[in-house]
């Protein structure tokens, strides 16, 4: 019998709720749409630790990144947050476990971080591909001008904007749609696959990070959500993290929300290319594809942009999993699924038998109802943890308890009223499913230890600014 191949596509900061066209704006996915038509859908996943970093080490080893434990150097990555941390070298990686199986192992992506040195996100794989350019990628010096910098933010201060400054060096000669990192991502892609198709079984992992901020589509898709394409004045913020209501017009909040769908459209047709190589190759009937993401972002839902520790909403949480199984018919699941469940299925989809992991592998509940599987599922990022049930989302500083909220998401599904203090007894009961988790009672104080780092382009602006101070006696 031939062996399944598998490929995952991971894509950063994708909105499951735009993905569901659950929105208040109108989204073409069309290659997404056909993809979820054809796949078994888990409507009710979420990670287990968040952000990046703790999110794939949950994806490559089915094992728990939270509560957090270990205090490995992290020097030379960016962020350092909680969780930011290389994968523990007695933990397997789904990569390494195919490996030894007789699959050819391939990564490509842009998602950087999971290049950083002391990340080692690279075991296993027989061969990887990392596309420069995205963010705060240390990738190329030079300058930018303060009027470049215009065009895109309010303050145009290099050493403001060092993220932008360092994006808009990485991208310096783009021109077409092609130039675009995420582009190369699934055009590389397409190369692995069809390279490996001569000798199956292979196991691709496909990372873009688009969506992920800046959001910078490549300007005709704009027209889809009725923005002028050639008006590049008003990409106000182009960076957009900590942009509130009250930073922004009503003009620059629509232009922002556009940037973002248009980027998912742009991310939708490259994701279809790939499927396309699947498809032409006759691939697609005997490999599994798994779309994933690692969470999703603020669209001025609560009064600001992007995402952050403490806002532990549904449409910051709540993570995309389908599955596509050659002659599996398409359904949806309603069981409680996570991120550190991936690796178990995609070994019990392969054949495959590890050891125990703390994961569990969802293809049983593949046809589940809301009461099978698990009853509640907690997520931490940095200090903050939330402890979600079908009718519940608790949110809580693990270490201040005091800042905790409570939304009832069966009747307030945007989660905008904390009802903390009209229901105690509730809160209690999902903060003790917490405590059993992290082992000890709040206020909790864990064994990881955190080691700053930034960006390079940050240190060198602040020293910069640092400079300055001198230069005029303030310091």
């Amino acid at each position: 019998m031939r062996r399944l191949n598998l490929v995952v596509i991971c894509l950063d900061t994708f909105r499951y709720d735009c993905l569901n066209h659950k929105v208040p704006w109108p989204v073409y996915l069309p290659n997404l749409d056909r993809l979820r038509a054809e796949s078994i859908v888990y409507q009710k996943a979420y990670p287990e630790g968040l952000p990046t970093i703790p999110v794939r080490r949950a994806y490559f080893t089915g094992e728990r990144s939270f509560p957090w434990r270990f205090g490995y150097d992290t020097k030379g990555s960016w962020p350092t947050g909680r969780g930011w941390h290389k994968i523990p070298p007695e933990q397997p990686t789904l990569a390494e476990m195919l490996l030894e199986s007789g699959y050819q192992t391939g990564l490509v992506a842009d998602t950087y971080h999971l290049f950083k040195p002391t990340g080692n996100f690279t075991r296993g794989f027989l061969a990887y591909e990392f596309v420069r350019g995205y963010e705060t990628d240390n990738y190329r010096a030079g300058r930018i001008s303060p009027e470049t910098l215009r065009r895109f933010v309010k303050n145009p201060d290099p050493a403001a904007n060092p993220v932008l400054v360092q994006y808009l060096l990485n991208i310096e000669g783009r021109v077409r749609e092609q130039d675009w990192t995420t582009a190369q991502v699934f055009l590389r892609a397409s190369d692995f696959v069809l390279s490996a198709s001569r000798q199956q079984p292979f196991f691709l992992w496909v990372d873009s990070f688009a969506p992920h901020e800046p959001w910078d589509p490549p300007r005709p898709y704009l027209m889809l959500y009725g923005q002028d394409p050639e008006d590049e004045s008003i990409l106000t913020p182009i960076y957009p993290v900590g942009y509130t209501s009250k930073d922004l017009t009503a003009q620059e909040i629509a232009r922002t929300q556009a940037l973002y769908l248009a980027y998912l459209t742009f991310v939708d047709r490259w994701v279809g290319y790939l499927l396309d190589t699947l498809d032409r190759t006759g691939l697609s009937q005997n490999t599994v594809v798994m779309l994933v993401n690692d969470h999703g972002t603020e669209l001025m839902d609560h009064g600001q942009f992007s995402k952050a520790p403490h806002r532990l909403f549904d449409h910051n949480t709540h993570m995309v999993w389908m599955i596509r199984y050659p002659g599996e018919p398409p359904h949806v699941s309603e069981a409680f699924v996570q991120s550190h469940d991936l690796f178990p299925t995609a070994m019990e989809l392969l054949g495959v038998h590890p050891r125990p992991v703390a994961g569990r592998s969802v293809w049983g509940l593949r046809h589940a109802t809301a009461q099978q599987g698990r009853q509640a599922v907690v997520i931490g990022w940095g200090s903050h943890a939330s402890v979600r049930t079908e009718e519940w989302n608790f949110v809580v500083n693990f270490e201040k308890p005091e800042e905790r909220s409570l939304y009832h998401v069966a009747r307030d599904p945007e989660e905008r009223d904390n009802v903390v203090e009209q229901y105690p007894e509730t809160a209690t009961v999902l903060q003790r499913m917490l405590e059993e988790l992290l082992g000890q009672p709040l206020p909790a104080r864990l064994s990881d230890e955190v080691r700053p780092s930034d960006a390079p382009v940050r240190t060198y602006y602040q020293s910069r600014i640092d400079q300055r101070k001198r230069d005029a006696g303030f310091v």
